[in-house]
């Protein structure tokens, strides 16, 4: 499909303000971006969707209540309007987050050809398990043998002791948390993995060629914190005025925080179909897809599990998933009728301002003596103004996976999709490009 992008500039703020000694004054004025990429699809009805994003930026600025305020003597000063809290737009603005990384990731939890266990992965960690046991047997045994008796002689023994404690502790957490526990989980799988298989099994049958849908929340987090903002009291509000209108402990060099909130969210949203022909025979076929549902089928996903250190890096990156969609994808007819991965991301920053101003007409009297002149009321203002970046974003799957293209597939997985009846031709992809 084409896709399109518009843009539309939005102006915040910038009304009169008020007049300061006889001249127009104009408020903070910020120029706010919308834009929206996205695909035109047939329609109205609108069946299909695309890849979309969607980024705002807008300003809600905060004003103060109109006011009067004149000095008396030469040159007069005199203000008459509003005062507005001055937003804070950060020199570099935010962007939209990458989410090429979770849809691998998603497409891997949501594939519904799933083995229910990963036996090989625990068979191939099984020559772990002398070195979980010698070192837990250690943990009991310094347990045993703890004196709180003897007390270091020195400073340096203390602290050699408290290292050498220390790293001990973390080894033994690491040996509970990646050896035993995997290890009881495995052991309780095997007592209950022939009821948990023949589940699966019923479940592929029942399921076998007809639509599976699998959406759910991937991610939900956020934060908040402070940013330094050091500056003059009376700057945060706008315009500025001269120095004799306000209060005498406004001039001060302070640090005034702006708020930064961010939030997002992820999920995922997808329609499946598979046919697995040998579900309705009891030939070796059937066995050896029993095998792979329990994960006992030597693929490069399990030799990737299986290598040390890989759960390291499977944290802070998407390898593993990746491997295992190119094997499930191979493994079993199974495609994607529709999979989205989206996304919103929400910035938030509170620019508070504050200031004390002398209101009405400035006057004196000499009696009694010394010569004094008074303001007959001040009037103290606040308030916050905040600047919002939002965005929305949608990317879309090829049934065969993220940043696959219907001109890369194979005639083996155009016959695939022929045989589920989903080529482009069909329903289901009659609107995709």
């Amino acid at each position: 499909m084409a896709s399109r992008s518009r843009v539309n500039f939005v102006r915040y703020g910038g009304w009169k303000a008020g007049t300061l000694n006889g001249t127009d004054y104009s408020e903070p004025a910020v120029v706010g971006r919308h834009s929206c990429t996205d695909e035109t699809h047939p329609g109205p009805p609108y069946r299909t969707g695309g890849p979309l994003l969607v980024s705002k930026k807008t300003v809600s600025f905060d004003r103060t209540p109109s006011f009067f305020s004149r000095t008396l003597f030469l040159p007069v000063q005199e203000w008459s309007g509003h005062l507005t809290v001055d937003a804070n737009v950060p020199e570099v603005e935010p962007t939209h987050m990458n989410l090429s990384g979770w849809g691998s990731k998603g497409w891997n939890r949501a594939f519904p050809v799933h083995p229910i266990y990963n036996l090989g992965v625990s068979l191939a960690e099984i020559r772990d398990l002398p070195r979980m046991v010698k070192q837990t047997w250690n943990f009991f045994g310094g347990i045993r043998n703890l004196s709180f008796s003897r007390s270091p002689k020195s400073v340096g023994e203390a602290l050699f002791h408290f290292g050498r404690g220390t790293s001990e502790a973390a080894g033994d957490y690491l040996n509970l948390q990646f050896g035993w526990v995997p290890f009881l989980q495995d052991l309780a799988f095997l007592l209950d993995m022939q009821r948990k298989l023949a589940q699966k099994m019923a479940w592929l049958k029942k399921h076998n060629n007809k639509s599976v849908r699998r959406n759910f929340e991937m991610d939900a987090s956020g934060f908040s914190e402070g940013l330094d903002r050091f500056t003059y009291p009376f700057a945060t509000m706008k315009p500025t005025l001269t120095t004799e209108l306000y209060k005498g402990y406004l001039l001060d060099w302070q640090n005034i925080p702006v708020q930064k909130t961010y939030k997002r969210r992820i999920w995922f949203r997808s329609k499946w179909r598979f046919m697995i022909p040998e579900l309705n025979d009891n030939s070796w076929r059937n066995k050896a897809l029993q095998f792979a549902l329990v994960g006992l089928v030597l693929d490069p996903s399990v030799i990737w599990k299986a290598t040390p250190w890989s759960w390291l890096l499977d944290w802070f990156t998407n390898v593993g998933a990746i491997l295992q969609n190119i094997y499930l994808r191979a493994r079993f007819h199974c495609v994607a009728e529709y999979a989205y991965v989206m996304g919103s991301e929400d910035y938030q920053y509170d620019a508070p301002g504050f200031t004390e101003v002398n209101t009405g007409q400035q006057w004196y009297h000499s009696y009694p003596l010394p010569f004094e002149t008074y303001w007959p009321g001040s009037l103290k203002l606040a308030g916050v103004s905040r600047t919002y970046f939002k965005f929305r974003q949608r990317v879309e799957a090829n049934p065969y996976g993220f940043g696959i293209t219907f001109s890369s597939l194979s005639a083996y997985q155009w016959s695939i999709l022929a045989a589920l009846g989903l080529t482009r031709g069909g329903r289901s992809f009659a609107t995709r490009a």
